[in-house]
């Protein structure tokens, strides 16, 4: 399981909320100061006194590396610093990390530790009736152990079962794509027109919700979708059941508008996700709004011809089923600074109940850009471990670390 959440601010904190309507305007709160940490007070509503410079330009002492090291090492492990580890570090200092990273990384507890991540941010974990929800996170398991890219995550044509023996996944699909197509994950995230599938691969692989950018997720065209769909306000409603309570239903293009098309490649799958070929996506006359027949979803798509189509457009690319999505998403840039975002989480965390006089915390996103596209730059295509290695080496990672505990 993921490590409980720890610190009382983000690393290189931005100042912005994640408000779902305020994706498009850009951060909100001001600018970050020049160290790129926004100030906070402690639980004595003191301002913090001596923080370590936020910058590429701090080395930390040996003494600061093993405070580091020791907070991070059971989060990763699952286990504290041997006293070898201790000493190596204490004599070394941030010289004896990247080693260290490289060791620790290939430990059975790195994979573990990724494992629960995931299976927390999927839903997807234990066994219930006939579906093994715990599919998904042996295939991250194996593929974190493995050193395989990170990308097999949504590529992988085949899945493990609990002792990592391989396996088909479970879907009967006449394609895979990596965890998207484990019925663990797809039953775990099962509901009316596939929302939930949707909003659960958005968050965890590219780090959005709705709406958010049209550079990354343009809309569609308005009369594709459901008469319901197309209102822009609480005027251009003019379907009775959204006016009366269905999701925000006085402005649902704006989420819907790029919703519908994430939606639309799981069409084909029932609740227990399995793949039903015949699927229409039509919507259930008897059944709740979204619900379709035989236990599936209804479609976005006001067409019937397009209804039961698996194609798409996932952030700016054509796609003809949910493998074709998964692979565009695969290579996005998004999808590796998204994966850091998530290791940050992992090894530092974030303390949820902390006061910030924000509705939330986020991490610069010029500083994920930058570490993913330097580990990209000499692996084009990373493990998680290339990943974690840098992240957790900078600098800027180490101080932020430090203040936070300082509170």
């Amino acid at each position: 399981m993921t490590s409980p959440l720890k610190l009382s601010a983000a690393v290189l904190v931005a100042g912005l909320a994640a408000a779902c309507a305020d994706h498009e305007s850009g951060p909100i709160g001001g600018e970050a100061p020049s160290d790129g940490v926004l100030p906070m007070p402690n639980e004595n509503g003191m301002m913090p006194v001596e923080q370590l410079p936020v910058t590429e330009k701090f080395k930390p002492t040996p003494e600061q590396v093993l405070m580091y090291m020791q907070y991070i090492g059971p989060a990763l492990l699952g286990r504290t610093l041997s006293d070898a580890e201790t000493d190596l570090l204490t004599q070394e200092g941030d010289a004896a990390m990247k080693p260290m990273f490289e060791s620790w990384f290939a430990e059975p507890g790195f994979a573990e530790a990724v494992r629960g991540m995931m299976e927390l941010k999927l839903s997807a974990s234990g066994k219930r009736g006939d579906v093994d929800f715990g599919l998904a996170g042996y295939l991250v398991r194996h593929i974190v152990q493995n050193k395989q890219p990170w990308s097999t995550v949504l590529t992988s044509q085949t899945c493990y079962d609990a002792g990592d023996a391989p396996m088909p996944c479970d879907t009967g699909a006449p394609y895979t794509a990596g965890v998207l197509t484990t019925r663990g994950f797809l039953a775990g995230n099962e509901g009316r027109f596939n929302l939930s599938r949707a909003h659960t691969m958005l968050k965890t692989f590219m780090c959005r919700d709705y709406p958010h950018e049209e550079t990354l997720q343009p809309r569609v065209e308005t009369m594709r979708l459901k008469l319901m769909f197309r209102a822009m306000s609480a005027e251009d409603q003019k379907v009775a059941e959204a006016a009366g309570g269905f999701g925000n239903g006085l402005a649902c293009y704006s989420c819907h508008g790029q919703f519908s098309l994430h939606a639309q490649p799981f069409v084909k799958f029932d609740k227990t996700g399995l793949y039903l070929p015949d699927a229409t996506g039509l919507q259930n006359p008897t059944g709740q709004l979204g619900e379709g027949t035989n236990g599936t979803a209804a479609s976005h798509w006001e067409a019937p011809e397009l209804a039961k189509l698996e194609a798409s457009q996932w952030f700016g690319a054509e796609i003809g089923s949910l493998a074709e999505g998964a692979a565009v998403i695969a290579k996005h840039d998004r999808f590796r600074e998204c994966t850091l975002q998530h290791l940050l989480d992992l090894g530092i965390g974030l303390n949820a109940s902390y006061d910030t006089g924000l509705k939330g915390l986020k991490v610069d996103p010029t500083f994920l850009t930058e570490i993913a596209s330097a580990v990209s730059a000499a692996m084009p295509d990373p493990t998680m471990q290339a990943l974690a290695t840098v992240l957790y080496a900078d600098s800027r990672v180490i101080a932020t670390t430090i203040n936070g505990m300082k509170r």
